[in-house]
């Protein structure tokens, strides 16, 4: 009787707990990979509690925000669903304002390449929104399911890196535009 060799083939996955991946990102921000929460869906209006902040993955609301828009007021549990099917969400806290910054996002957005999952005029599964929920000393921050970017200033090409490394890598990877929910377009 002949002998095979038994090959045996371990499976490599992330490990079961905290995973201590926190690296430094452009010339002002920082990435860090979160423990993944379930993202149940909640009644619209719910107060969400998230354990981290921005939150990276978690409960959020049915229904998601139309994709390519800026928009100056969004609860957390809307944006949360868009970032669920793929999403590259960009987040400011500009309490004294900064249209230079916020100018800066948007051309991020706009070089952003084109989705095939996205049906026009929808280019790819992108907002802006602001955040006065962003802690103390963070002013923008770019957040994809299950991870962050936090940064003290637009640094376009980190934010490219984040977006290229990131992007529709989520529970549900589609491009269905969302529901209107205000926001400008961006052309």
């Amino acid at each position: 009787m002949r002998s095979w060799p038994l090959l045996v083939l371990a499976a490599c996955s992330d490990p079961v707990g905290p995973r201590p991946l926190h690296y430094e990102l452009g010339s002002c921000g920082v990435v860090d990979i979160h423990d993944e929460v379930s993202g149940a869906h909640v009644p619209q209006g719910s107060l969400i509690e998230y354990p981290t902040n921005p939150p990276a993955s978690g409960p959020h609301f049915p229904i998601w925000a139309a994709w390519d828009r800026s928009y100056s007021s969004l609860d957390r549990g809307f944006w949360m669903h868009n970032v669920e099917h793929g999403a590259i969400v960009l987040a400011h806290r500009c309490d004294e304002g900064c249209p230079a910054e916020l100018a800066e996002l948007e051309d991020v957005v706009r070089a952003l390449p084109t989705d095939a999952l996205c049906t026009a005029p929808v280019r790819n599964r992108a907002i802006i929104v602001a955040d006065p929920l962003l802690p103390d000393g963070i002013r923008f921050a770019a957040v994809a399911w299950g991870v962050t970017y936090t940064a003290s200033c637009v640094d376009p090409d980190a934010l490219q890196t984040f977006s290229d490394d990131f992007y529709a890598r989520a529970p549900e990877d589609f491009c269905t535009n969302g529901a209107s929910l205000g926001g400008t377009f961006i052309e």
